[in-house]
C-alpha cells in the first residue's frame, strides 16, 4: 500500500510539473504575441508618419528643382541644365529665335547650348514666388514669371530683359532630386527701361560713354600729345584727312601716328571748342559721333614764315567707334577729318592775328 501511494505521489508531482510547464509556455507565447502586435502597430505608425513627412516634402522638392533649373540657366552650363530632365522630357519654347518643340535630352541640350552661345552674361529672379500645384501622385506643376537680364555675346553693351512665363512639370517619384518631365518657356524680350523706373536705357549709357571718348580725343589733339591720341585707335583703324597740307588716307597706327606727329609739329599752341553739341548715334556694336569744331592754331615761326598768323581750322569731324567684345571696350575704328582753314578774323572780328 505504501508502495502504491509513493508511485501515485510521484505521478501527481510529474503531472503538476508538466501542467506548470505547459501553463508557463502558454502564457509566455500569449505575452510574446501581444508584444509583437504592439511592435507591429508602432512600426505601422512610424511608416505612416514617414510617408506623411515624405508627402509633405514633395512640393519642396519640386520647388527646389525649379529654382535650381533657373539658376543653372543663369550659370549657362548646358550639362547641368540637361541633367535635370527625364530622358523623354519635352521643352516647348515660345518666342524669340529658339522657338520650337524639343523632345528628349539630346534636343533639349542642343537648344540650351544655343541659348548659352547667344548670351555672354545672364542674371535672373522670380518676379513673384513660384506656385507649386499637385497634378497626380508624385508629379507637380511649378509656374512663375521669371526675368532674365542678359548681355548678348554679339553686342554685350545692349543689355536687356527676357520676360519669361515658365511652366514646369516635375516628377518627385525618383527620390530627393526631382526630374523635369515637361517645360513651357514663353519669352518676350523687353528693354531695361520697362522694368527699372527712371533707368536711362542702355543706348543712353553707350552714347554718354562714346561722347566722352570723342571729347577726350579732341582735347588730346589740342594737348598735342600723340601718345594719348594713338591710345584711342585700334591697330587696323583708318583716318581720312580732307583739306590742308595733311590731306590723305591713313591706315594703321603707324601711319596715323605719323600724321598727328606732323600736325603737332606744325602748331605751337592749339585751343578748340565744339560749335554745337555733338550728335551720337548707336547701332549694335558701332557708334558714331559727329561734331562741328573750331581749332584755333598758332603755327611755329620758321625761317620761311618768321611772323606766322593764328589760323582757325573749321573742322567737320565724324568719329566711328566699334565695340571689341573680347576686351569689352570701345575703340576708334575710323575718323573723317574735314578741315577748312580760315583767318582768325573770320570768327573774331578785330582780332590782331599776328602774335610774334
Amino acid at each position: 500500500m505504501k508502495t502504491t501511494e509513493i508511485i501515485l505521489s510521484v505521478i501527481a508531482i510529474i503531472l503538476l510539473i508538466t501542467t506548470a510547464g505547459f501553463a508557463y509556455m502558454y502564457y509566455s507565447e500569449v505575452g510574446i504575441a501581444s508584444n509583437n502586435a504592439n511592435t507591429a502597430q508602432q512600426y505601422k505608425s512610424q511608416v505612416s508618419s514617414l510617408q506623411s513627412q515624405l508627402q509633405g516634402t514633395m512640393p519642396a522638392i519640386a520647388l527646389s528643382t525649379a529654382m535650381s533649373h533657373w539658376n543653372n540657366i543663369a550659370i549657362e552650363n548646358p550639362s547641368s541644365i540637361t541633367a535635370q530632365y527625364s530622358p523623354n522630357a519635352q521643352l516647348k519654347w515660345v518666342g524669340g529665335p529658339l522657338t520650337g518643340t524639343y523632345t528628349g535630352t539630346q534636343q533639349i541640350s542642343s537648344v540650351w547650348t544655343k541659348f548659352s552661345n547667344l548670351y555672354e552674361t545672364v542674371y535672373w529672379y522670380a518676379v513673384t514666388p513660384p506656385v507649386v500645384s499637385a497634378i497626380n501622385q508624385g508629379n507637380y506643376s511649378v509656374t512663375a514669371p521669371v526675368q532674365f537680364v542678359v548681355a548678348p555675346s554679339a553686342d554685350p553693351q545692349n543689355v536687356f530683359v527676357l520676360n519669361v512665363t515658365e511652366t514646369l512639370t516635375i516628377s518627385t517619384s525618383s527620390g530627393m532630386n526631382g526630374q523635369i518631365i515637361s517645360e513651357i518657356w514663353k519669352v518676350m524680350p523687353i528693354p531695361l527701361t520697362d522694368v527699372i523706373a527712371g533707368y536711362p536705357g542702355q543706348n543712353v549709357l553707350i552714347q554718354n560713354s562714346v561722347l566722352s571718348m570723342a571729347y577726350s580725343h579732341w582735347n588730346n589733339i589740342a594737348i598735342e600729345n600723340v601718345s594719348l591720341i594713338m591710345g584711342e585707335y585700334a591697330p587696323t583703324s583708318t583716318l581720312t584727312w580732307a583739306g590742308g597740307p595733311l590731306t590723305g588716307n591713313y591706315t594703321g597706327t603707324q601711319q596715323i601716328s605719323s600724321v598727328w606727329t606732323k600736325f603737332s609739329n606744325l602748331y605751337e599752341y592749339v585751343v578748340w571748342y565744339a560749335e554745337m553739341p555733338p550728335t551720337v548715334t548707336v547701332s549694335g556694336t558701332h557708334a558714331s559721333v559727329f561734331g562741328q569744331l573750331q581749332f584755333i592754331v598758332f603755327p611755329f615761326n620758321t625761317t620761311a614764315n618768321p611772323t606766322p598768323k593764328a589760323v582757325v581750322l573749321n573742322v567737320n569731324e565724324t568719329l566711328t567707334y566699334t565695340f571689341n567684345t573680347s576686351t569689352g571696350t570701345w575703340y576708334l575704328s575710323h575718323e573723317l577729318w574735314q578741315v577748312k582753314p580760315a583767318p582768325i578774323s573770320s570768327v573774331a572780328p578785330g582780332y590782331i592775328s599776328e602774335y610774334h
